[in-house]
């Protein structure tokens, strides 16, 4: 399937009035890219990194009508240029660089949603793939979707926290998947016989785990999403056998009292997103978790403990 691109420069302050005028206008999805090469800091718990310049690219259907959304830009921003450019099959081609076909622990296979996307990554054409190697004989499988949202599974920090879900997550479990992202945590936790609470501050987020976890058919019973504001005024309220977040180090520190005061005596933390010189940092800040070694993979690790009873 090919696409239009409409790119245009943003800022923090143009953003968000932007991103609500092109998806009323058939946005299908919507990229942003540094203009200037900044680098991302380390949010607060429920902000959003922005750059001081943004390179906004929106992709459309081709048969899009575009022209009430160049006048309504022309207006927003009367100096600000806009380009039109065609997506070919190309972009299919990128986007699959970042499918996963794997299976994790023998037990969890990670699958595209589309079958097409396996055959960029070694898989099988067709409407069938054959498991990968190291498989048990019926896997439990997650289909997902490349590009829908954050996290696939192709990158070190989901794949750790993939395995150790897999080792670990038994039937009637309780978990919690902060900062879900495209789900693929929260939903791997379900597929497994838990039932999730799936939280995060980006209403795309919710809406792509809310998809993906429909599309593995799962259902509100399975997994419930969660703004970040409900989950702060509801949280106290819910105690979760596992607690896994993988975002960045600064705010998995700011979380350590929050994550222990929702996890259960016995309950196991799992974190991740955070770089091996990050590690003891983070862990000194979650006094009632007593953590294993770290698993390491790329230069990032995960931690994940067992939490004390509160004294």
């Amino acid at each position: 399937m090919s696409l239009i691109q409409v790119a245009l420069r943003a800022t923090p302050a143009t953003l968000a009035p932007l991103e609500e005028m092109l998806f009323a206008a058939g946005a299908v999805s919507i990229a942003l890219v540094s203009d200037a090469d900044e680098p991302v800091l380390e949010p607060a718990p429920g902000e959003t990194p922005l750059w001081s310049e943004i390179n906004l690219r929106a992709s459309f259907e081709l048969s899009t009508d575009l022209q009430p959304l160049r006048l309504a830009l022309a207006d927003f921003l009367p100096d600000t240029p806009v380009e039109v450019s065609f997506l070919g099959e190309e972009w299919r081609q990128a986007l699959a660089g970042h499918a996963v076909n794997e299976v994790f622990a023998g037990r969890l296979w990670l699958r595209p949603r589309d079958p097409e996307w396996a055959e960029h990554r070694g898989g099988a054409s067709g409407t069938e793939l054959a498991a990968p190697p190291g498989a048990v004989s019926d896997p439990v499988q997650l289909l997902l979707q490349p590009g829908l949202a954050f996290g696939s599974g192709s990158h070190p920090t989901t794949r750790l926290c993939l395995t150790w879900l897999a080792e670990h997550v038994r039937a009637g479990q309780r978990l919690l998947d902060f900062g879900c992202g495209s789900g693929i945590l929260g939903i791997a936790g379900a597929l497994l016989g838990g039932t999730c609470v799936a939280v995060d501050h980006d209403p795309q987020a919710l809406l792509a785990t809310a998809d993906n976890a429909t599309y593995n058919k799962l259902t509100h019973k399975d997994i419930t999403t969660l703004a970040l504001s409900d989950w702060y005024a509801q949280q106290h309220k819910q105690t979760f056998d596992i607690v896994v977040a993988n975002i960045l180090a600064a705010p998995l520190q700011d979380l350590a009292e929050d994550f222990e005061a929702v996890a259960k005596p016995g309950a196991h933390i799992v974190l991740s997103g955070i770089l091996a010189e990050q590690a003891e940092s983070v862990s000194a800040c979650y006094t009632r978790t007593r953590f294993q070694a770290p698993r390491r993979e790329q230069g990032w690790v995960l931690l994940s403990g067992v939490v004390a009873p509160a004294a």
